[in-house]
């Protein structure tokens, strides 16, 4: 993590601290929610999407909103039998969503 020291107006300093006082954060903590705003991240790629979703999850998981519920417990022989059942489908679904259907 990089650290950033800026030189601030006296009048800036306290009106931060008593904004992070009525929220409750620290100073720091405030002053990177509000650089954070006024800098936000580009919007992913389609290369790294699968990247930026596992860091939302993970973002959420530390502010402690993700919801996660269990997937049911499967019978093996019922997976088994699923797996056999839907063999092939992969590229029919793909070709037909291709297609706009």
């Amino acid at each position: 993590m990089r650290q950033l020291l800026l030189r601030i107006p006296d009048d800036l300093h306290r009106r931060l601290a008593a904004r992070a006082q009525r929220e409750g954060v620290s100073i720091n903590a405030l002053a990177n929610k509000v650089l954070s705003a006024a800098a936000p991240p580009p919007p992913p790629s389609d290369d790294d999407i699968d990247v930026r979703r596992l860091e939302l999850r993970e973002k959420a998981r530390d502010l402690g909103v993700l919801v996660e519920s269990p997937a049911p417990s499967v019978p093996p022989a019922q997976f088994v039998r699923a797996l056999k059942d839907t063999e092939g489908v992969g590229p029919v679904v793909d070709e037909l969503w291709a297609d706009g259907r």
